[in-house]
């Protein structure tokens, strides 16, 4: 068959046909690789991936409001406040903020309302990270004491901003 071709025709012929035999066209595998890959993680991991807890189309309205329960965390004192208003206001002493007034306040208040658990920590910009670490730990459990054990307050904490005071200057604001 190749007897008649000259020698190089011969050669370019066989260059080609190797040419021809390594390459692999992928690109249509790699889109359906991609297509599958996406489709497996989807199905897998589903909405929980956003942690978005819908109600479902035949729960009933929740009975009771809730009660918006908040710590306000400034330098000088904290404030545990609710829907209604302010509940109690535990002064600072030095640098330390009265953490056991406000431990057992929260308690009773979730012996009130056992179903409650959720709590939101409103924060001055010059509070320190130390302090929020503290107050954090304790909205969120009441430790535990021989004969007690350790139980959850609010587990389930949210964070903002302070609400600024009336008729007093912004926090490191220069007169």
């Amino acid at each position: 068959m190749m007897q008649g071709l000259s020698r190089n025709l011969r050669r370019a012929t066989r260059r080609a046909r190797r040419k021809r035999a390594t390459e692999l066209n992928i690109v249509s595998m790699i889109d359906i690789l991609t297509v599958l890959v996406f489709f497996l993680l989807v199905n897998a991991l589903g909405v929980s991936i956003l942690g978005v807890n819908l109600p479902s189309s035949d729960s009933s309205p929740p009975q009771q409001q809730p009660k918006d329960l908040k710590v306000i965390v400034r330098p000088d004192s904290l404030t545990v406040a609710d829907s209604s208003g302010a509940v109690k206001e535990f002064p600072s002493t030095g640098n330390a903020y009265d953490l056991k007034g406000l431990g057992e306040l929260l308690s009773q208040i979730k012996d009130r309302e056992p179903s409650e658990d959720k709590i939101t920590l409103l924060l001055d910009p010059t509070v320190t990270y130390d302090a929020l670490v503290q107050v954090m730990d304790t909205v969120r459990v009441q430790p535990g004491t021989p004969g007690h054990p350790q139980r959850d307050l609010f587990p389930q904490i949210g964070m903002g901003d302070a609400p600024k005071l009336n008729g007093a200057a912004p926090a490191g604001a220069k007169p």
